[in-house]
Parts: C-alpha cells; sequence; structure tokens
C-alpha cells in the first residue's frame, strides 16, 4: 500500500526528506496552505528529484458551501479560479457542476500533477439528502467532463463524507450501490472521511465508522477504482486490508484526521506536544511515556532508524519523519494480496497492541487520555463488522 504525505502549512523541506529516504510514495497538496505559483515550483523541484512520485492536489472544493461565513479561513484558494461561492440550489443543476468541474480540472492540468483530482461537495449529514444527492451527480460527471479535456492522466473524483452518514447501513449501502454503477466511472477516487474535529479521536475510532470506511474501500477497488484515503493516519493498513491502493498523513492533527474545522480555525492554545508513533500500540504515545515504557515493554520502541531522533525530544519536522517511518512499516507488516492473511495479521497486532497495554497498566505506569488504549476496541469490532458484511468468513 502507497503512502502519501499530506501537506498543509509548514511545509519547509519535509517533502524533500520523505523523498529521499523513500519514507512516502507520493504528497497531496493543499491549495488553502500554498501560493499558487509557490505550489507549481515545489511540484517541479519534487518532480525533477524525485520522478517516480505521485504529486495529487485536493482541490478543496468542498469549503465553498460554507465560504459565505465570516469566520471560514479560505486562505490561497481565492487564488484559484474555479472556487467561488455556491448555494446548493446552484449545483443542483448539472449544468453548473460540469463547469466546476471543467475549470477545475483545467486549472490542475496546468500543473505537473501525476494525476488530477475532481472536486465536489461535502456530505455534511447524511446519504439521504440534497448534499449526497450534488455529490454523486459530482462523480457521475467528472469522467465526461474530464475526457473532453484530452488528458492521459489518471483521474481520482473526490468524495467527501461526515462520519455520521457512514452510522446508517441502509443509507450507506443504497448509496454505494449508486457510486459503483456509474456508466462513466474516473479510475479512482480520492476517499476522505470528516470528524466534528480533528481532535476527536473518538470520531475516527468508531466500529461502524471504521467498518464502513473499510467497505468504501473494498467496494470501489472491487469495481475497478484505485481508492486514496486522504488524512488516514493510523487507519492507513487497516485500509490497505480492505483494498485501499494508498492512505495519507501529515504534521499537524488537522493533517492526520480531517474536520471541516481545518477551516475554521479556533483563538490559537498551546501546541500539541511531540509524540512516538508506536507500531506495537497503534498509537501516538508522549516521548516521556516512550522513554518509561521500553524496560518492562521493549516492543514499544518501532527499532527504526528515526528512533534515535527521539533522544533528546525531537523537533516537529522530526516526528513526521518517524510517523512516515513507522506507518510504511505497519503497512509492509499488515497489508497484503490475500485480504483473509492481511485481515488476520491487523487482528494479531491489536492482539499484542492489548497485551503491550496490559503490561504497561500492570507497572502503574499511567498514560495520558491521547496514549490509552480506547481505540483497540473499536479496530477489533470493526473487522469483525467488516468480515460479517463483506461475506468473508
Amino acid at each position: 500500500m502507497r503512502l502519501y504525505a499530506q501537506v498543509g502549512f509548514g511545509l519547509g523541506d519535509k517533502l524533500n526528506k520523505g523523498f529521499k529516504e523513500n519514507l512516502i510514495d507520493g504528497a497531496i497538496f493543499s491549495p488553502k496552505d500554498l501560493k499558487r505559483d509557490t505550489m507549481k515550483d515545489k511540484i517541479a523541484e519534487i518532480r525533477k528529484g524525485f520522478p517516480k512520485a505521485d504529486i495529487l492536489i485536493d482541490p478543496q472544493f468542498y469549503v465553498s458551501l460554507f465560504s459565505g461565513s465570516p469566520s471560514v479561513s479560505l486562505g490561497r484558494l481565492t487564488e484559484w479560479n474555479y472556487f467561488r461561492k455556491y448555494r446548493k440550489g446552484d449545483l443542483e443543476q448539472a449544468k453548473n457542476v460540469r463547469e466546476v468541474l471543467r475549470r477545475c480540472l483545467q486549472g490542475m492540468a496546468e500543473l505537473d500533477v501525476t494525476g488530477l483530482i475532481s472536486p465536489n461537495i461535502y456530505i455534511s449529514q447524511s446519504f439521504d439528502s440534497r448534499e449526497a444527492v450534488i455529490a454523486k451527480t459530482f462523480l457521475r460527471e467528472a469522467a465526461d467532463v474530464y475526457a473532453g479535456l484530452g488528458e492521459e492522466r489518471p483521474l481520482y473524483a473526490s468524495l467527501v463524507i461526515c462520519r455520521e452518514a457512514l452510522q446508517d447501513r441502509r443509507e450507506f449501502e443504497e448509496f454505494i450501490n449508486d457510486i459503483t454503477m456509474l456508466d462513466s466511472p474516473p479510475d479512482g477516487i480520492y476517499l476522505v472521511i470528516a470528524g466534528r474535529a480533528s481532535e476527536a479521536r473518538s470520531d475516527f475510532f468508531h466500529t461502524d465508522v471504521l467498518a464502513n470506511w473499510m467497505l468504501l474501500n473494498l467496494s470501489l477497488s472491487i469495481n475497478g477504482l484505485k481508492v486514496i484515503n486522504g488524512y488516514s493516519d493510523i487507519v492507513t493498513p487497516l485500509l490497505g486490508v480492505a483494498g485501499g491502493a494508498a492512505g495519507a498523513t501529515g504534521w499537524w492533527s488537522n493533517l492526520r484526521m480531517f474536520s471541516m474545522d481545518r477551516f475554521f480555525p479556533g483563538e490559537g492554545g498551546r501546541q500539541p506536544i511531540t509524540r512516538y508513533l508506536s507500531n506495537l500500540l497503534l498509537n501516538r504515545i508522549a516521548c516521556s511515556e516512550k522513554d518509561a515504557s521500553p524496560p518492562f515493554v521493549p516492543g514499544i520502541i518501532n527499532k527504526l532508524s528515526h528512533d534515535t531522533d527521539y533522544d533528546p525530544e525531537p523537533e516537529r519536522a522530526i516526528e513526521v519523519l518517524q510517523s512516515w517511518q513507522a506507518l510504511r512499516a505497519l503497512n509492509a507488516q499488515i497489508v497484503t494480496e490475500d485480504m483473509a492473511e492481511g485481515m488476520g495479521r491487523f487482528r494479531q497486532a491489536i492482539e499484542q497492541a492489548r497485551q503491550a497495554y496490559a503490561s504497561i497498566a500492570a507497572e502503574g505506569l499511567q498514560l495520558d487520555p491521547k496514549s490509552r488504549d480506547d481505540h483497540l476496541a473499536p479496530l477489533a469490532e470493526a473487522l469483525r463488522q467488516f468480515e460479517e458484511r463483506a461475506e468473508l468468513s
């Protein structure tokens, strides 16, 4: 499974280091965070130095319906000619959807990307909504509009869904049936699942959300669509087991888990502490917890080259390199072409994590809330539910 950098504010030289060390396979750029000319130059630099890298741009058109809000932060998005304020009523007309698609794809095609992501809106409530109808129109029209541009690069139609929509099984299954029966399908799907807040771990580590996220990957991939999962972070190998082609993560919390609060910044606060991604725990832990644990749970340390960066605590730019390296190793450990084998490997990883957390608890080490094991139960139950509903058992 391929691993991409989810690019946002504070780029620096993180991508160059990630590509040079073969930690990532590609990058997904954010128009909100980079000037068009800056992005163009950075893409050209990467393409020259790392010609095999996959380079994509998320149009982030999904924020357009919110662009009239006085508190929205659009950043550099307004510099792109496809982006403007829309009402839902405007986008209920197919001709307007086609015009948005044409302008966006023409603008993206001018850059040296390896594939293009088409725009879509955000399904913010349920699959039984006006938003879902509009989103399906974007999916249906994308390939036909793209064909008119004479492009040969692959097209990935974006699909951005709130986690609440994934909790209604009947509506979800109807939606799946609709989007897997497109007359003119794209080459793939850029899939983003959104939580209520990028810090709300329980929004993502929820049984129904994870199981349906997996089923989306399975259903789309079975129908010949390459699925690129944006903002998938530690869930990446789980989605790879279900047929996903790629996952992505970045250096800030809002580049690891997606939420529309990325466009509605708060009043600020203390910067999050640097953490260490432990593959054994399937979780990030604080540096102090990492240092306290190895004597009685040695497997917490991944035994990878960037482990040495954590003595002493590293800067943020180094933290993401450790995350990419750990996730790359976890993908290699778990994801395989045999789905049943991959699921077995993930179950084993969950059980090993449980045993490690039990050892930590037995030693009396108190972990902070983000470091605890509350993610393991929904992961295990999501695997069980996925296997049952996909009729794999």
